[in-house]
C-alpha cells in the first residue's frame, strides 16, 4: 500500500462521502486556476494545508512540509526559465549587460503567481489524496458516470505502479546484501543492472496479475462492492463560501 493510502485510511474524513470530496476539490482546483490571482492562490494553499493537517492525525506540520518539498523543488526549477528573460527594458531588475539577460518586474510577478498557483493546486490534490483512499476515489468516479473502461485502466495502472515499486525494492535490497553500492563505480554498475532487469521482472509480475484476473472471469471491467459512507454535505456548502470568498478577494485586491 502506498504511503498516501495509509494516511488516507487514518484521516478523520476517510468515511465521508468520497463523491462530495471529489466535487469539492475539483471545483476549488477550477476556481484556483481560473481566477489566476496570487492572493487567492495563497489563501487556498493555506486553507487546504490547514484542513489536511487538522483532519489527519498522522500528518503533522513537519510531515506535510516533507510532502510539499517534492513539488517545491520541481517548481523552483520550472519557474527559473520564466523568471530569467531576455529584455532591453529599463525596468529590468537584475541584468547581465553583455547578453541583456535578467529579471524584469513582469517576469518576477509571473513567476511568483505561477509558483503559488501550482503550490495551491498541489495542496488541493494532497487534501484529496490524504483523506480519500483510492478505492473510495474510484467509487466516486463510477458515480460520476465516467467511462468504465477509463476507470478500470486507472485501477490497473495504479496496481501496476506498486508492482514496479515492489520489484525495484526487492532488487535493491538483494544488491545491498551482495555488497552493492559500496562506491561510485559499484553504484553505477548496480543501477544499470537494476534498470536492465526491472522492466523484465515487472512485466512478468504484471502478466501474472493479468492471468489471475482472467482466471477470475475478468471481462474488461473491475466490479467492486460499494461501501457505505457518512454524509458530507458540508463540502457542498464550503464550495459556495470558499468560491465566493475567492471571487471577492480577487475583486478587492
Amino acid at each position: 500500500m502506498y504511503i498516501t493510502d495509509k494516511y488516507a485510511y487514518i484521516s478523520k474524513l476517510a468515511n465521508k462521502d468520497p463523491l462530495a470530496k471529489v466535487i469539492f476539490t475539483f471545483t476549488m482546483l477550477f476556481v484556483c486556476l481560473v481566477l489566476n490571482n496570487i492572493f487567492v492562490s495563497i489563501f487556498i494553499l493555506l486553507f487546504f494545508a490547514g484542513l489536511t493537517i487538522i483532519s489527519n492525525p498522522a500528518v503533522s506540520f513537519k510531515k506535510y512540509m516533507k510532502f510539499m518539498a517534492v513539488p517545491f523543488g520541481f517548481l523552483i526549477m520550472g519557474i527559473i526559465p520564466i523568471l530569467i528573460t531576455y529584455s532591453c527594458s529599463e525596468s529590468i531588475i537584475i541584468l547581465i549587460d553583455k547578453y541583456n539577460i535578467g529579471i524584469t518586474s513582469n517576469s518576477l510577478e509571473t513567476a511568483i503567481n505561477l509558483f503559488f498557483r501550482a503550490l495551491s493546486a498541489v495542496s488541493i490534490t494532497y487534501f484529496l489524496a490524504l483523506s480519500t483512499p483510492m478505492v473510495s476515489f474510484f467509487e466516486s468516479l463510477y458515480k460520476l458516470k465516467l467511462p468504465k473502461l477509463f476507470i478500470s485502466l486507472m485501477e490497473l495502472i495504479y496496481r501496476y505502479i506498486f508492482i514496479l515499486i515492489d520489484e525495484a525494492s526487492s532488487m535493491y535490497k538483494a544488491q545491498k546484501l551482495r555488497l552493492g553500492y559500496r562506491n561510485f563505480k559499484s553504484s553505477m554498475l548496480c543501477i544499470s543492472e537494476l534498470a536492465a532487469m526491472l522492466f523484465i521482472r515487472a512485466y512478468k509480475r504484471a502478466d501474472f496479475s493479468y492471468q489471475a484476473l482472467l482466471s477470475r472471469g475478468w471481462n474488461g471491467e473491475i466490479t467492486t462492492i460499494n461501501n457505505e459512507y457518512e454524509s458530507a454535505k458540508i463540502f457542498y456548502i464550503l464550495i459556495f463560501f470558499l468560491a465566493g470568498f475567492c471571487i471577492l478577494l480577487k475583486a478587492a485586491l
